[in-house]
């Protein structure tokens, strides 16, 4: 690309005087005038062409897919061969069209298309051009809506025939090998004969399997196998009528077994349901929100399975009828009476659900709100207990004390009003559950016990919160008698080492010291000490020490203003 470069460079300096006079040529006959036209021209209509490239450029791309797809679908869509050409179609699909992902690309492209012809119908004005661009998306559309939906299919066509290739070597194989043994069972005495042949239902469902299969494959495969599938069905079909016809009749007696184990798996089946449901509806049952609600599920899934088990009555009831053509009186009679009962526990259940159904639903609503009210007693109860087990309130700060004091006595309101929600809606209860006519099976007892453990509760959360208050009153009073006390003594002392500081004339000082103390009452410390005892008792062990040691320091002030 240099080198082409560089010998073009090259000419054009050779002929720069050659090029000269081409284009004073050109301006002296106006010839550039003409090329500015022609290239303002090229220059407004270069979009629509560049629109028209990219419309043309799409739609053979999409022609390309649709080539590509109809060609496909021709190699696909023929008369088939053996199974391993057939599996070789199917993988070739498989590369092509999912592997590819040919029908995501198809639709991207189209999507693409369909924008690009858009704006360049709209850019053109042509109402000609428009019509064509028009025509191609709507024949393109139609097309793909047809090719499409046979492409989808070559995937299951191609399985199916697959499937009918394996099931037909299959069944070939085991009935061929089969006949061998049974053709050979002919001569054989006759219980050897009943054993041997107490399967043959299996083999005429083998048998018909076979057929199926092979004339499936007949329709589907091209003329020479479909040829060598006619002869082989023939000769095995042949074989088999002729065996058929000498031991048809223990197909009756295998046939009979069957239908025997159908009526009794039958009757096992809604002998267990049935005494499932009589007993979820009559189990005894205690009173509570889970239980019911539990119990409500239980109702609502025997509900659901009740058609179920009606439609399987009616199975037994025909397979019974089957059976009582081959079997003695006596057990047809047993099986009569079996059905008679079954029906009356089905209707049982049946009539009986709906309604317990219903009174559960009006009981779950009662006892989900009675849960709350529960719940929100024993919650209250437990922050009474934990305000209450403070044993000396008034070591608390004042307002925090006061905080708590204010909850009790809320927390002691909420308890009121749950344990009368609990009795009036108890009772509610209580009542809806004589009153009703299919709910004697529930057990109100536990209601009724824990009913009565609240009752209990609250009354001890009562006596026990008014111990406190009487508690707290009292050790307010031993408290208030202290600080008195404490006060009185400490201005007594403070008075006496105010004297001790005092300046002025000794005989004076002498004379008006020796008036104070001697004025000094004992009565003051004893009622501190005693004080000071009355409220150790009271006060936890960790708050004894710091009173102690107050004590002994105003006791020591005191011996020392005394002494003096």
């Amino acid at each position: 690309a240099v080198e082409l470069s560089s010998i073009l460079k090259s000419d054009l300096l050779k002929n720069l005087d050659g090029h000269k006079k081409t284009f004073q040529e050109i301006h002296r006959t106006r010839s550039l005038e003409d090329m500015t036209e022609r290239f303002n021209f090229v220059a407004s209509s270069s979009e629509l062409h560049l629109l028209k490239m990219e419309f043309l450029e799409l739609k053979y791309r999409l022609l390309s897919l649709l080539v590509l797809a109809e060609s496909k679908l021709k190699s696909w869509i023929i008369k088939y061969g053996r199974r391993e050409s057939v599996e070789l179609l199917l993988q070739n699909y498989i590369s092509v069209i999912e592997n590819s992902r040919f029908f995501e690309q198809y639709e991207v492209t189209y999507q693409i298309l369909k924008r690009a012809a858009e704006m360049y119908a709209k850019a053109n004005g042509s109402v000609e051009e428009v019509e064509n661009v028009t025509k191609f998306m709507n024949e393109t559309t139609s097309q793909w809506r047809n090719l499409s939906v046979e492409v989808r299919s070559v995937r299951s066509m191609l399985e199916e025939v697959i499937a009918n290739w394996d099931r037909y070597s299959s069944t070939v194989a085991s009935l061929q090998a089969w006949l061998e043994d049974a053709e050979k069972m002919l001569n054989q005495p006759e219980h050897a004969k009943k054993d041997f042949f107490r399967h043959l239902p299996h083999w005429i469902q083998q048998h018909t399997a076979m057929n199926d299969a092979g004339n499936f494959l007949i329709e589907t495969c091209d003329e020479t196998i479909s040829r060598d599938l006619k002869q082989q069905l023939l000769l095995l079909n042949g074989r088999w009528r002729e065996l058929f016809m000498k031991v048809k009749q223990y197909a009756r007696v295998d046939e009979q077994d069957r239908m025997r184990k159908d009526y009794l798996d039958g009757v096992a089946a809604l002998s267990t349901f049935a005494e499932r449901a009589s007993g979820k509806l009559s189990v005894p049952l205690e009173v509570s929100f889970l239980n019911v609600k539990m119990f409500i599920q239980d109702l609502e899934d025997i509900k659901q399975k009740v058609p179920v088990m009606e439609a399987q009555y009616k199975v037994v009831t025909r397979t019974a009828q089957l059976v009582s053509k081959e079997i003695p009186q006596e057990e047809v009679n047993e099986m009569l009476a079996t059905m008679s009962g079954m029906k009356g526990q089905l209707s049982k259940v049946k009539e009986c659900c709906p309604v317990m159904l219903y009174e559960y639903q009006q009981l779950l609503s009662p006892l989900e709100e009675l849960e709350k009210q529960i719940t929100n007693f024993y919650e209250s109860v437990e922050r009474v207990s934990e305000i209450i087990s403070v044993l000396d309130p008034e070591v608390q700060p004042a307002d925090v004390f006061k905080q708590k004091h204010q909850d009790l006595i809320a927390y002691q309101e909420n308890c009121k009003k749950a344990v009368s929600m609990v009795e009036r809606n108890s009772q509610s209860i209580l009542k809806f559950l004589t009153s009703s006519k299919v709910l004697h099976h529930f057990n109100p007892s536990m209601l009724q016990k824990k009913v009565t453990e609240i009752q209990v509760l609250f009354q001890n959360m009562v006596k026990k919160t008014g111990d406190w208050r009487k508690n707290v009153e009292a050790n307010s009073r031993l408290m208030k008698k202290f600080e008195e006390s404490k006060a009185e003594l400490e201005k007594v002392l403070q008075i006496a080492h105010c004297c001790l500081k005092e300046k002025g004339n000794p005989e004076e000082l002498l004379r008006k010291h020796t008036e104070f103390f001697n004025q000094l009452d004992q009565r003051v410390l004893n009622a501190f000490l005693k004080a000071c005892d009355e409220l150790t008792d009271i006060l936890p062990e960790q708050e004894q020490h710091t009173l102690q040691e107050a004590v002994r320091k105003l006791h020591k002030q005191w011996k020392v203003s005394t002494d003096m």
